[in-house]
């Protein structure tokens, strides 16, 4: 048998100088079978993990999966043998910002999330970020995008929206989303109420997820109205407040985007969980079941020292929302929500390339197991670009992409970050090269 470290120095043994030919993806259709052995596995489907498992991969795709006792390894099979370490399957990120910075992309690939989502961008911006995939013959990452977001009039990001006017004119540009390539919609929040549900119509029809960022958006009225996902914790905030304050807050982002900054705070601060308004979005959600992706490590405040500009008062403001927020994912979860992980790419306390993974932790900081956490990340999050049958679990037939950690992110979800190597549809990945981008 082969140990982990003689793979890894077969696969960059048969690298060019410049480190760009790892094994080209393709073969993988030549069938090449590969043996992970003793292994413990985290399969995706939120089961306990199967410990000392087997996974047998066939060219692209799991072949078989089990404990090591009552999964054969074929004769002809490349066994790597994984004791001590864990699998699970690759990672995705439901809420990835490309930006100006497809390298991004890349480098969040290293730290094992081979699938994202962008919920709002120009199919344009993933050119480059396609030519370099396509470059280094990679499989991954999986790219789903939105097109741009569709906002109403005096969009929130006019740069990366299309506006508007009327309903026929966002059916219109739902239509147009789709035909472009996008494969989810989102919908912005000054987009009228009888626009979005357009929106949702489109979506329902042509068979692509829709999702929003709500704020000031009744959530109630559009999870009725078919809605399936719901980005940011923040953007179901008013739904939980008293009409009268409701309304206060939905003026003020109305005659000033920025009005959001520290109103988020202040809303969550004194929001009631288990108030009468509160109740009434529960209700909706035990029958709706969104999938909500909170992306908490995007509005994460720490206790700091006063200053003159941020004075004592303010800093207790966002700790108490921020911790208000923590607990209203928890809680959503629980009343019928599911939860699903988004990273936002740049957030306030985690490297480059690692919003996701601070995302997880503040999960199970807010309630979560660390097994609900990556079920979020992986089988839930599948299900919401509706690609279960192809990716986020490790499952016979399912993608291979996965995974090899040297800890058990099941005693501590930190432990998620001990990635000794990811492999995409059966081949290994150059991780190293991809974390100095």
């Amino acid at each position: 048998m082969r140990n982990v470290g003689q793979l890894f120095f077969l696969a960059v043994a048969g690298c060019t100088a410049s480190g760009l030919a790892l094994p080209r993806v393709h073969a993988a259709a030549q069938k090449h079978r590969t043996v992970l052995d003793n292994v413990r596995i985290i399969d995706g489907t939120g089961a306990s993990p199967i410990e000392r498992g087997r996974v047998v991969i066939e060219g692209e795709r799991v072949a078989q999966i089990g404990s090591h006792d009552t999964v054969a390894a074929p004769a002809d099979a490349e066994i790597v043998d994984l004791s001590g370490r864990t699998v699970v399957p690759g990672l995705i990120d439901l809420h990835f910002h490309i930006e100006n910075d497809p390298k991004l992309a890349l480098r969040q690939l290293s730290h094992g999330f081979t699938t994202f989502r962008d919920p709002g961008q120009w199919e344009e911006k993933f050119v480059e970020l396609r030519r370099m995939i396509a470059a280094d013959h990679l499989a991954v990452p999986r790219i789903f995008t939105a097109g741009p977001h569709i906002d109403g009039e005096h969009p929130a990001y006019p740069n990366d929206a299309v506006v508007a006017r009327d309903p026929e004119e966002a059916r219109r540009l739902a239509e147009r989303n789709i035909d472009a390539g996008a494969s989810s919609l989102k919908i912005y929040f000054r987009l009228p109420l009888a626009s979005a549900r357009a929106v949702v119509d489109v979506c329902a029809a042509r068979h692509v997820p829709c999702t929003a960022h709500l704020e000031i958006l009744d959530a109630r009225d559009l999870l009725l109205a078919g809605l399936e996902g719901i980005e940011h914790i923040t953007s179901i905030g008013p739904s939980l407040l008293p009409r009268v304050q409701r309304e206060a807050y939905r003026q003020a982002v109305l005659a000033n985007n920025d009005a959001r900054n520290d109103g988020r705070y202040e809303m969550f601060s004194h929001v009631q969980l288990d108030g009468p308004d509160s109740q009434a979005l529960y209700d909706v959600l035990r029958i709706r079941h969104p999938w909500i992706d909170p992306t908490l490590a995007v509005f994460e405040r720490r206790a700091a020292q006063p200053t003159r500009e941020v004075p004592k008062e303010k800093v207790q403001m966002y700790l108490s929302g921020f911790e208000n927020m923590k607990r209203l994912a928890r809680r959503v979860s629980l009343e019928g929500a599911r939860i699903v992980v988004g990273g936002h790419s740049t957030v306030p306390y985690a490297g480059r390339g690692e919003a996701p993974l601070r995302e997880m932790e503040l999960l199970v900081e807010s309630g979560f197991t660390p097994l609900e956490v990556i079920h979020a990340a992986t089988g839930t999050a599948a299900a919401f670009l509706y690609r279960e049958r192809d990716l986020g679990t490790l499952q016979p037939g399912r993608l291979a992409d996965l995974l090899v950690l040297t800890g058990d992110p099941l005693r501590n979800i930190s432990e998620i970050r001990t990635i000794e190597r990811v492999m995409a549809g059966g081949a290994w990945i150059d991780s190293a090269r991809f974390r100095e981008y």
